[in-house]
């Protein structure tokens, strides 16, 4: 039974950061969807675009903060609670023909692409933790931290085209007058 797993190191931390995310979204996917049958997740079409759009940057705030392990963990839940109920109510109105099979598919990948870039964000802001211990002015002048604003503005500029193709997609398939 001993098997010969490799140590998390400086090579193989960001794949495993990233897979973390990844399964806790899944974790949390069935709870998101018993919330969903219950109705208490309830959520409008119209707002999916900003929430997906805002995760990203509180994800990214995770690299500067303290507390970064729970917070993000507890984001990620929040995000997997959030795309199940849409995924839900997306799925109730394609069995009940409020809207067809096209509209649907586009949702669920506009849904997977979101959870790529989040996890992918979450991953880089807990690297950055992981790389840098410091918390004050020194890390805010460091070239580290200059790499890091980089790629924030990567993953936001990612981020918001993302957020103008959600009302987009949802005008063209009629979706935006649903209940």
């Amino acid at each position: 039974m001993n098997k010969s797993h490799t140590p998390t190191n400086g090579e193989n931390v960001a794949t495993r950061l990233f897979f973390r995310f990844f399964l806790c979204y899944f974790a949390a996917a069935p709870i998101g969807y018993l919330l969903a049958i219950r109705g208490i997740t309830a959520i409008q079409a119209n707002t999916a675009g900003k929430v997906e759009f805002l995760l990203i940057p509180l994800a990214l705030l995770g690299g500067l903060l303290t507390v970064t392990k729970p917070y993000l963990l507890i984001l990620t839940a929040v995000k997997a609670f959030f795309d199940t109920a849409l995924l839900y109510r997306v799925t109730v109105w394609a069995r009940t023909d409020l809207i067809g099979l096209l509209p649907w598919n586009i949702c669920f990948l506009m849904v997977v692409l979101s959870l790529l870039l989040f996890a992918f964000a979450a991953a880089r802001a807990e690297l950055f933790t992981f790389w840098n211990t410091k918390r004050d002015a020194q890390l805010i002048f460091s070239r580290a931290f200059g790499r890091f604003l980089t790629e924030i503005i990567l993953f936001l500029a990612i981020a918001l085209s993302q957020y103008y193709l959600w009302p987009t997609i949802l005008e063209k398939f009629g979706m935006t007058l649903l209940p």
